[in-house]
């Protein structure tokens, strides 16, 4: 479904005097997303009818950028172009995909964006990421910690009052902020309540979601119980407590509720509790974008059995970490009866294309960022000196292991210098 066709999201279809009070525009253009059940995940382990593994395909839901953060877009983008502002800033670690959706959302609204971006583990993720907001004309601002950017930030507001402060992940901080960002995901829920209704997927017992700055979390859990579904969200942490807290969840998500009650006078009387959801830790890592060794079994799993085949992708910081979890709990015998979704939240489309055109040119980056690719290398054509990388299918792909894209015999692997090198580069903690 093209966004032009699109007259209004489902929330305001069953609130409509909501329609007037809270500021909307389309940007998602492949709605509703589909929901793909994961049959050779479901035979690995040994899942038993009734139950069933699923997957949620919001890493489709834009032609350009798929993922969490374009449904939180479609309020919070509104909210700018109604305040008449020249500008977005936001915030986030130095890899941040909702970074890159805001640059990319932004070009296509002519607006300026500028990121401000703290220091975390470098991976050849993070390289992409900063060279991809380089080419969708983001601004880049650095800090080694939150504390620094905050404070950088701050003063930027001030000295820019034209421009609209978004907090990070397009959620709400502790309760604080605008609670636009959770609309989309109580909206979300009502797309997967039409699903379940025409019969795309039975009512899920759990969905799984990562949870990082709370806002996805926030509204899938509210929208669960606004719609009074049995679905108990699992929100996996993989952030610091700041963000991803039982607490932070529950002040977001009936922040939006009350916001809503508010416009709408007929709105429910719902509100979230504790018991309502599961905050999932132990999957986290050492730090924020830290990458672990269940998190990539994960992704190697599921890549292997899933994501090739229907066109899906997987990463470490957020959606691995997710399926971790997921993986552990159906291994129980008790768990392998529940009917299960999850809920990927990470684009999934090819941004090479777009990666190529960079030629790779950190040099244009601010000279702070220059450091993150002298001093690490993690692409087997930087490694080899290699004259022909760009004709090479391993050459700016998403998959920082070049041996599985060019998918090497473990004789060639031994052979090859990249392999030994970077396998003693890539560090993965236990979790």
């Amino acid at each position: 479904m093209e966004n032009k066709d699109r007259k209004q999201p489902l929330l305001f279809k069953n609130f409509p005097s909501l329609k007037n009070n809270i500021p909307w525009i389309p940007l998602l253009t492949n709605l509703p997303t589909s929901i793909n059940e994961l049959r050779e995940l479901e035979k690995r382990f040994e899942i038993q009818s009734p139950g069933g593994l699923y997957i949620k395909r919001d890493d489709k839901d834009h032609h350009i950028y798929g993922g969490n953060k374009l449904r939180k877009f479609e309020f919070i983008f509104a909210k700018i172009l109604e305040e008449d502002k020249k500008g977005v800033m936001t915030f986030g670690g130095v890899g941040t995909n909702h970074g890159l959706a805001c640059a990319i959302i932004a070009k296509e609204l002519g607006l300026n964006c500028d990121l401000f971006l703290a220091h975390q583990p470098i991976t050849w993720h993070v390289q992409r990421s900063l060279l991809l907001y380089d080419y969708f004309d983001a601004n880049l601002h650095y800090a080694k910690s939150y504390g620094g950017l905050v404070l950088k930030g701050l003063w930027f507001r001030l000295t820019h009052s034209k421009y609209y402060m978004m907090l990070p992940g397009g959620s709400t901080l502790l309760g604080f902020g605008s609670p636009s960002g959770t609309l989309g995901f109580i909206n979300a829920v009502f797309e997967l309540k039409a699903q379940i209704e025409k019969g795309v997927i039975p009512e899920p017992d759990i969905i799984y979601v990562p949870c990082g700055s709370a806002g996805t979390a926030a509204g899938l859990i509210a929208g669960c119980k606004l719609l009074e579904l049995k679905t108990k969200v699992h929100a996996v942490a993989v952030s610091t407590d700041l963000f991803a807290s039982k607490s932070s969840i529950i002040k977001n998500s009936n922040k939006a509720l009350k916001h809503l009650q508010k416009l709408d006078k007929s709105f429910p009387s719902v509100e979230v509790k504790s018991e309502d959801f599961e905050l999932i830790k132990g999957y986290l890592g050492s730090e924020y974008g830290a990458k672990t060794k269940r998190g990539q079994k994960a992704i190697d799993i599921v890549m292997e059995l899933e994501g090739q085949e229907k066109g899906f992708k997987l990463e470490t910081t957020y959606t691995g970490k997710a399926m971790a979890a997921m993986l552990d709990y159906i291994q129980k015998e008790s768990n392998k009866m529940k009917t299960i979704l999850f809920w990927n939240t990470y684009n999934s489309n090819n941004l090479d294309q777009f990666l190529k055109e960079t030629k790779f040119n950190f040099q244009k980056l601010p000279k702070e960022f220059h450091k993150f690719y002298n001093q690490y290398q993690y692409q087997c054509w930087q490694i080899k000196d290699c004259p022909n990388h760009k004709e090479c299918d391993a050459y700016l792909n998403h998959e920082y292991r070049c041996w599985k894209v060019k998918r090497c015999s473990e004789n060639t692997r031994q052979r090859c210098r990249a392999y030994e090198k970077l396998k003693n580069t890539i560090h993965l903690e236990d979790s």
